[in-house]
């Protein structure tokens, strides 16, 4: 049987998943990608809108709006197929085989994330890491002696704390000041 007319008779009788079923067998039957991507990108818009539709988050006139363009978008896909090709073998063909699943690759890089995130913590836990696998051990660092550094305090001078004598004197080390009620008068000492 030709592909035009049955894909367009199924196309007007709004069978869009018999569509989709014909243009994925044409597309590996007769090995061409273009049709492939096409029948893709039109199966994705349509399953997305019939999850919208089963999840009741569109309105009425937006999914007649967007099949009405699924439609559009199928009926140029058809248009530009080759007169000569044949749906011959498609009756036989079951439904999985007409759009082959993708690997969800999603699904498996979170799987390695997961691995590896693991993997680090065992290694944050333990001690180890990567670079310690690497390193060559016949060489190990010597942390360098620890010297406490030399603490250059005088106590004599300004330098020295002040020190409060009995009759309310303040000794800065060598200079005695007196204290009374007007102002401090500094008398140094012998």
């Amino acid at each position: 049987m030709a592909s035009k007319p049955a894909l367009l008779n199924w196309l007007a009788e709004d069978d869009l998943q018999k569509v989709f079923q014909g243009l994925f067998f044409l597309a590996n039957k007769y090995k061409d990608e273009e049709l492939h991507n096409d029948a893709t990108l039109q199966s994705g818009r349509f399953k997305a809108l019939e999850k919208q539709r089963l999840n009741s988050t569109i309105s009425q006139d937006e999914d007649h709006l967007q099949r009405a363009k699924i439609r559009q978008a199928l009926l140029q896909i058809i248009h530009g197929l080759s007169d000569d090709w044949t749906l011959e073998g498609m009756e036989n063909t079951p439904v999985s085989a007409a759009a082959p699943s993708k690997i969800n690759w999603k699904k498996y890089a979170a799987y390695f994330s997961a691995a590896i995130a693991f993997l680090a913590g065992i290694a944050e836990f333990s001690g180890y890491s990567l670079r310690n696998i690497f390193k060559d051990n016949e060489v190990t660092e010597q942390p360098a002696a620890t010297i406490p550094p030399s603490q250059k305090v005088t106590t004599y001078g300004r330098n020295s704390p002040a020190v409060i004598i009995n009759d309310g004197d303040f000794n800065y080390g060598g200079i005695q000041s007196k204290k009374d009620s007007t102002r401090t008068t500094q008398k140094p000492q012998k």
